[in-house]
């Protein structure tokens, strides 16, 4: 059974939204609900799927901050996190409650060239980036390299491109652009937005789309239902899934550790520091070997702090995977990691008491400020 969350889906009730686009779509110009989107994937053989990142649908700007109502008074459980629109992005730019992220569309007309240029969208960035969230670029495919430009200006930003930028024909501009933007490692690609039909061309783009992004930075998305406008949604799932066969980490992993749709889980652990060893181990992790922290990002942890006391190491890490296991065996079975370990490990040693298995030693929580203890209330009553 494959398990399936899809980083990408519109939905929309014509009686709330205005999108004036859709007048040139009459084969999606109808209302489209969560139901609809259950229903194109009840209709495939061995798929859980689990629920979809709402992505904002350009309507008029009249009604966008109706669309956050729609949205959030829907509580659908298959909406598993929301990218909502920004209108323009600046540093003083709307930001609704609980969500992903945001999407300021790129491709459409009244987006002016070079917009990601701009000194405010620069900015916008930043907000997005100081408040972790993430900027979804729908772009047009000349304006990839624009989009580089403005990564490396703001690196600490998470941004994903949207239907594998929009190509059509995989051009030398195109493929420059893409691997630039593949080199950053907050840069993150979604599969879709192609036509099925053309058997050699979808062969091309996900030969050249998976040797040029790392395979965690991958997403599977539908597009659902705007598929519709270039294939099918059975034909494009039917289409990936005979290229990347049912692969947990594309098909639902991935974007479940970025768009956070996990319960984030705290783990804290001691060792101890080889006194002869300590210059040599803070100096590692002054300069920790390239790769090395983005293997530890790609397996869920998105932060994790070690401490010095004396002769002991303490550690915090907050994991936001969905399986514990498979995501540490991954991660050992790294050979940077291995490397790295090789380097590490010598410099610590167990602490007394510690489990037969244990390297780190897990620490158990005691007291949390934030979580709420029933009996202190009752205590105080």
């Amino acid at each position: 059974m494959l398990e399936i969350v899809d980083s990408h889906v519109h939905i929309w009730d014509l009686d709330v939204l205005t999108l004036p686009w859709l007048a040139a779509c009459p084969a999606i110009a109808q209302r489209i609900s969560m139901d609809d989107v259950l229903r194109a994937y009840g209709r495939q053989k061995d798929v859980d799927f689990k629920g979809a990142v709402y992505v904002e649908v350009d309507c008029d700007a009249a009604c966008r901050e109706r669309e956050d109502e729609y949205i959030n008074s829907l509580h659908h459980p298959y909406i598993l996190n929301t990218i909502a629109r920004a209108p323009h992005l600046c540093r003083t730019m709307r930001l609704p409650l609980d969500i992903a992220g945001v999407r300021e569309p790129l491709h459409i007309d009244s987006s002016p060239q070079g917009r990601c240029l701009e000194p405010d969208f620069i900015e916008g960035l930043e907000t997005l980036a100081a408040h972790d969230l993430i900027f979804e670029s729908c772009n047009r495919v000349e304006e990839l390299e624009d989009l580089y430009q403005a990564a490396l200006q703001v690196p600490q930003a998470k941004i994903v491109i949207n239907h594998c930028g929009n190509v059509q024909v995989l051009t030398a501009d195109y493929k420059r652009a893409m691997q630039h933007l593949a080199s950053l490692p907050n840069v993150y690609c979604k599969v879709s937005g192609f036509a099925t039909e053309d058997k050699q061309f979808v062969q091309s783009l996900l030969d050249f789309i998976t040797t040029t992004f790392d395979h965690s930075r991958l997403l599977y998305a539908s597009n659902f239902p705007v598929v519709k406008l270039y294939s099918s949604f059975d034909a494009h799932l039917a289409c990936l899934r005979d290229y990347f066969g049912d692969d947990k980490d594309f098909f639902s992993k991935n974007a479940k550790k970025l768009y956070k749709i996990n319960t984030p889980q705290l783990f804290a652990s001691v060792i101890k520091l080889r006194p002869e060893k300590a210059a040599y181990y803070e100096h590692l992790h002054a300069n920790p070997f390239p790769g090395v922290n983005e293997v530890i990002r790609q397996c869920g942890i998105t932060a994790y702090q070690i401490y010095r006391r004396g002769a002991y190491l303490f550690s915090i890490m907050e994991y936001s995977g969905d399986d514990y296991e498979y995501d540490m065996a991954k991660m050992a079975a790294s050979d940077i990691t291995r490397r790295w370990w090789q380097e590490t490990d010598p410099c610590q040693t167990r602490i007394e008491g510690a489990g037969k298995n244990e390297w780190w030693s897990d620490m158990e929580l005691v007291y949390d400020l934030n979580r709420s203890n029933p009996m202190s209330e009752v205590l105080t009553k």
